[in-house]
């Protein structure tokens, strides 16, 4: 565990702390936990969030269906290093034609809350002045 759930929930507040409207949540807003769907409008602009990126849960499945009932202009998912998860993002952003940015959490031996933290907030600082949203 590299803290990737933890991270892309701390985006999803972020995401959710501003002015946005909640399009479709798989759990309760308020009490917002892993292992969730999230989809958003933000300044125009359909945010979606896939936090379930292990081997095994239909991921590619899962995000085909995200584009075709949302088409989203950003998704932001989980994966693992290799293999299945991998595969799954790749054929969906070729197949899609989305470009992809990889990222991995912040390592360290302690402050997990925090890193994890900081890395969102490093996200969505990267995708503001990219101009994504």
């Amino acid at each position: 565990n590299k803290g990737k759930s933890a991270t892309i929930l701390e985006l999803a507040k972020i995401f959710l702390s501003k002015s946005s409207t909640v399009i479709f949540t798989s759990k309760d807003i308020i009490n917002l936990t892993i292992d969730f769907r999230l989809i958003i409008e933000v300044n125009g602009k359909i945010v979606a969030l896939e936090s379930q990126g292990d081997p095994g849960t239909e991921l590619e499945k899962r995000i085909n269906n995200i584009i075709k009932t949302y088409n989203p202009d950003l998704i932001f998912t989980t994966s693992r290093t290799r293999g299945e998860t991998i595969w799954a993002i790749n054929n969906v952003a070729k197949s899609h034609k989305y470009d992809k940015i990889w990222t991995s959490t912040y390592e360290a031996n302690s402050s997990h809350v925090l890193m994890n933290k900081l890395k969102a907030e490093h996200i969505f600082d990267m995708v503001q002045k990219l101009g994504l949203i």
